[in-house]
């Protein structure tokens, strides 16, 4: 079947820019609007990983240059799933009250838009600073936002009516429109397969590459034989660079994203922005007022004063953190945990005035595929490999990878704050309390 939801839709992809990751992304002159609109433009100023560039010094990238990334790789994966399965998504996606008429290139228009707008509402420092966030609120919360309150009027004049109410929908997880989700939020989502593919290349390792050619090709439609709706799977052969989009998850979270230093500076990063939000976060719109530019000025202006934020300003500035003096492995467990803690309350006897952190908050979720032996059902997603016949298996009972692969990642640290000497005595004593019972 040909890609008509694409073919159609492409004689409008009049604009382009260079993408390191992807070549040439392509957009409309109508899309280009809100690429151009401000509250966009401001993702340009956050970086997709905070102060990672203090470890890794390639790591200045973007949250503007991701999410367009995202558009383009949730485009690709679209038109395979429409060449493939045409005929099914439109009959299912009609159902959907916005994509009654002209279906598909709605559709698509509607995934392409999600994938560009999913993150316009992150916070200065992107998820390291995501705590400061006025009334507990996460980042998708302000993306809501900023489609429902101020883009809502571009958005369905310039596309089609509806659009806006679809995206939010879809970014609150509404049953109806799960199959859009996927493409932006899942086991295999273009927003994961992106940002592995560009941290990795920015940071200048190779933990976070795979064949994700082969996996867009290797996409598959199937109905869930318990829930009835459409969902992404792939194809028999593909499994194998979704084994590979897993692993690079699970080594990117322990070399790159929850690395030893970043981790600190994104301890200190909340812990300003925690005092500094108090005067400058009263409600969403504070937040889309500033970007990491903006409040690095407050910052070095802060360093000057004797304000509470002064100290820690200072720190992150002059780069100046707390070293590591104790870790368990990558998989730590309530035992291990429960060690650590021993482990500090002996450190802070044994020195005394030494500053210590006990970070016991460095986890993270690597999947959530339903495994052999698992009792609970909740929080865990079914993603099925699609066999020519169109019979369908789970992936957990077929690959023996994803089986060993941990869903969660977790490591416990002790930093202490003291000159090169004392932390080696400091991590000789840890080592030694480490070998009791």
């Amino acid at each position: 079947m040909e890609l008509f939801p694409y073919l159609r839709y492409r004689d409008e992809l009049t604009e382009h820019v260079r993408c390191p990751v992807h070549g040439f992304i392509r957009y409309s002159q109508k899309e280009r609007q809100i690429i151009d609109d401000p509250y966009f433009q401001r993702l340009r100023n956050i970086r997709q990983l905070a102060l990672c560039y203090y470890v890794y010094p390639g790591a200045v990238h973007s949250r503007f240059e991701h999410s367009l990334g995202v558009m383009e790789m949730a485009t690709r994966a679209f038109n395979v799933l429409a060449s493939k399965s045409g005929e099914i998504l439109e009959r299912e996606l009609k159902q959907i009250p916005e994509l009654q008429t002209d279906t598909l290139r709605n559709a698509l228009q509607a995934v392409r838009l999600l994938a560009l707008l999913h993150d316009v509402g992150h916070p200065a420092f992107s998820h390291a600073a995501e705590g400061a966030l006025p009334g507990g609120k996460k980042h998708e919360e302000v993306s809501k936002y900023v489609i429902d309150v101020i883009l809502r009027e571009k958005l369905d004049a310039m596309f089609f009516p509806g659009v806006s109410d679809l995206l939010i929908r879809i970014l609150s997880n509404s049953p109806d429109v799960i199959f859009l989700r996927q493409f932006v939020v899942g086991e295999l989502d273009m927003d994961r397969t992106d940002y592995l593919l560009r941290d990795s290349l920015h940071c200048g390792v190779e933990y976070g590459k795979f064949d994700f050619q082969r996996l867009l090709e290797s996409l598959a439609v199937l109905v869930h034989p318990d829930t009835g709706r459409l969902q992404i799977g792939i194809e028999r052969g593909g499994e194998h660079t979704f084994e590979a989009l897993i692993l690079a998850r699970y080594q990117m979270n322990t070399q790159v994203y929850y690395h030893k230093v970043r981790r600190i500076y994104d301890h200190y990063l909340l812990e300003y922005m925690k005092l500094w939000a108090t005067e400058k976060y009263r409600d969403f719109d504070d937040v889309l007022r500033f970007d990491d530019l903006k409040v690095l000025s407050e910052m070095m202006a802060d360093a000057a004063t004797n304000s509470p934020r002064a100290e820690i300003a200072k720190r992150i500035l002059g780069r100046n953190h707390h070293k590591v003096v104790y870790h368990t492995g990558d998989s730590a467990d309530a035992l291990q945990l429960r060690k650590a803690k021993r482990i500090l309350q002996s450190l802070g006897e044994q020195f005394s005035g030494i500053d210590f952190w006990l970070d016991d908050d460095a986890k993270g979720s690597i999947h959530k595929l339903m495994a052999r032996g698992q009792q609970e059902e909740s929080k865990v997603e079914d993603f099925f490999i699609v066999e020519k016949s169109g019979a369908i298996t789970l992936i957990t009972e077929d690959s023996a990878i994803l089986e060993k692969i941990p869903r969660e990642f977790r490591v416990v640290r002790i930093y202490a704050d003291a000159d090169s000497e004392v932390i080696d005595e400091i991590e000789r004593v840890a080592h030694a309390l480490r070998q009791e019972r």
